[in-house]
């Protein structure tokens, strides 16, 4: 009978270290999300183009065709508008996979179906 109340601890404590870890990969997976949005707002008013695409890749191809034919009083507004939120989804996809490579988080990542970015 004694070991009834420590595996119940037990297992509420890794019930909640899963929920935790969970909603904590949902979070970078969410911001990093939000970020590209804005990142493909910020590129659709500099540039001609209204239709950009809001996955790292197209926009990494999109900002190096638009960079360059930027004028120099539209820089200030890329740094605000492209660079840092960027910046900021390149640093929060680094964070998530490293998130999700690490042993008891990977565990969970694989329960839930979370892939690296």
């Amino acid at each position: 009978m004694g070991f009834i109340p420590i595996f119940l601890t037990l297992g509420g404590a890794v019930l909640l270290f899963i929920m935790v870890v969970r909603q904590s990969l949902a979070n970078k997976k969410l911001q990093f999300d939000e970020l590209l949005n804005v990142v493909a707002a910020g590129l659709s008013k500099l540039s001609s183009n209204q239709s950009v695409p809001a996955n790292l890749g197209a926009i990494k191809s999109f900002v190096q065709e638009v960079k360059p034919k930027l004028k120099p009083e539209e820089l200030s507004t890329y740094e605000t508008l492209v660079k840092t939120p960027l910046n900021q989804a390149k640093l929060t996809r680094l964070q998530y996979n490293q998130l999700i490579s690490k042993k008891p988080y990977s565990f969970v990542a694989k329960i839930f179906g979370y892939e690296a970015i």
